[in-house]
């Protein structure tokens, strides 16, 4: 009888824990979507400080049917900007043909190729990035007056998007700059919910800490002074972005976000790709928190409230593992009662997805209406999708926090490459 009581009382337990992490997730949501917005206010008018050079790094591991048009369009996008520049790609020991179709283009005006060698190569981005570095700062800038962006072999950004993240520098005290990420092949369940994600939750997320005290980088599209580069450096976390802006904020460096930016990049084709990539993130965010969470509590140049975001944002993936375990329990408890009191349960189910698709709906018409004007809209049958979808994609992201851990506990710490599908528009690749 005292084991049925306990097995009772652990789920009870459970139910509970689940429905109150979710209902805070979801309050949570609301809040940035309806809370108000500061984002105009953290850039001025006019400019307030001068550059004299943007260098952009494009770390290239085996992407021989991509790179050409990736350097021949950054190349113009960069060629617009009133201050030097220079586009240097890292080829990271590729050996696909990338190291050969990169060697044709290495002459060309504002290119700087930078070709890895093993043993040094293919240890993680962050390693890739320093490399690039490290040739900068041989050149003898000025630190206050460079600029250094980091931009995905995959993106290919048009002058009018580099124009804004100059203008972003220019008109603000930021140490860094970080855009916002649009999906370019929204094409089926999966990258729209990708497109969900980046242009809507992680969007409204970077706005709130902003107005916090400081955006982060967050992957493709972060952009920083040579001073702060150089100073702060890119270490061996999987989620190199996440560790790089915190070791900035013990340092004294704050970014802004770019709300009006959407910097193209393609989402992950199918579900065994989305979750060596996210699985990859999720190590990295429990390796940041594990190395500096103790150091992050205790720190006085983090703003409380960007301190309280930053660690609550650490501890998702352990939040969303009790979560899983609950609602688990909770499907099987519904499931039970579903037979013996159906129309009670029938009203928490509505309950439950009508809450969800509220939240996500309010949050799509929030994060639309903050795009720049040039960006098209989100209509309302891709809205409705991504309201429904998230339902269901929640469900497609329950394994990650448990592989993840099983990895780090394990001691498997190596790098996943991202595995994007080839788009079938690239054309004049040198034979």
């Amino acid at each position: 009888m005292k084991g049925v009581n306990l097995i009772l009382i652990t789920i009870y337990l459970l139910l509970w824990i689940s429905l109150l992490d979710a209902m805070g997730f979801g309050i949570w949501n609301l809040f940035t979507a309806l809370r108000d917005k500061h984002d105009s206010q953290h850039y001025t008018n006019d400019p307030v400080r001068s550059f004299d050079h943007l260098f952009v790094f494009v770390p290239a591991l085996n992407e021989v049917q991509t790179i050409v048009k990736t350097v021949n369009v950054l190349l113009a996008s960069l060629n617009s900007l009133p201050i030097k520049t220079t586009l240097v790609v890292i080829d990271d020991a590729s050996n696909d043909g990338t190291t050969q179709k990169l060697k044709l283009l290495s002459n060309l005006s504002g290119l700087k190729v930078i070709f890895r060698q093993f043993p040094n190569a293919q240890q993680g981005k962050g390693m890739a990035l320093n490399s690039a570095l490290e040739w900068v700062e041989t050149r003898s800038m000025t630190p206050q007056r460079t600029i250094i962006g980091v931009i995905d072999s995959d993106s290919q950004p048009n002058s009018q998007i580099m124009a804004q993240i100059y203008k972003g520098f220019t008109n603000s005290n930021y140490d860094l700059i970080q855009t916002g990420i649009g999906i370019s092949n929204q094409t089926s369940f999966l990258t729209l919910m990708q497109a969900f994600e980046f242009q809507v939750s992680n969007y409204l997320e970077q706005v709130l800490r902003m107005d916090f005290g400081s955006a982060m980088a967050s992957g493709n599209g972060q952009f920083m002074t040579l001073e702060m580069a150089s100073a702060v450096r890119w270490r061996s976390s999987l989620l190199d972005d996440l560790e790089f802006s915190i070791n900035g904020f013990f340092k004294g460096f704050y970014g802004g976000f770019l709300p009006n930016v959407l910097m193209p990049q393609e989402a992950v084709t199918t579900y065994k790709a989305l979750v060596k990539q996210r699985t990859r993130w999720c190590q990295g965010g429990m390796q940041c928190l594990f190395s500096y969470g103790k150091r992050i509590f205790i720190n006085h140049r983090i703003p409380s409230r960007l301190k309280a975001n930053l660690l609550l944002f650490m501890l998702i993936p352990f939040g969303s593992m009790i979560f899983s375990i609950g609602a688990l329990t909770s499907i099987a408890t519904m499931y039970f009662l579903l037979i013996y009191n159906y129309q009670e349960t029938i009203g928490i189910i509505l309950t439950i997805v009508i809450f969800g698709l509220s939240t996500s709906g309010i949050m799509i018409i929030a994060a639309d209406r903050m795009h720049f004007v040039n960006h098209q809209k989100t209509v309302f049958t891709t809205s409705f999708k991504m309201a429904v979808g998230n339902l269901f994609y929640i469900w497609c992201l329950v394994p990650i926090p448990f592989i993840s851990l099983w990895r780090l506990v394990t001691g498997q710490n190596n790098w996943v490459k991202t595995a994007h599908q080839i788009s079938s528009d690239f054309k004049g690749v040198p034979k």
